[in-house]
């Protein structure tokens, strides 16, 4: 087991890191409060600027 986690250490860090951090992003998104709605319109505004752009 030691030589797994000397081996695979900071992969398997880095993953459970990734992980939490999409399920902290979820979460903020999955509620129709502030940062959804935020992050909604910029998106959109990103799309329709980057078609204004053609």
């Amino acid at each position: 087991m030691e030589q797994v986690m000397k081996h695979y250490g900071n992969a398997i860090l880095a993953v459970v890191v990734l992980l939490a951090l999409g399920a902290i992003i979820v979460a903020a998104l999955s509620s129709d409060g502030y940062v959804a709605a935020e992050f909604q319109k910029a998106l959109t505004n990103f799309f329709t600027n980057m078609n204004g752009m053609t």
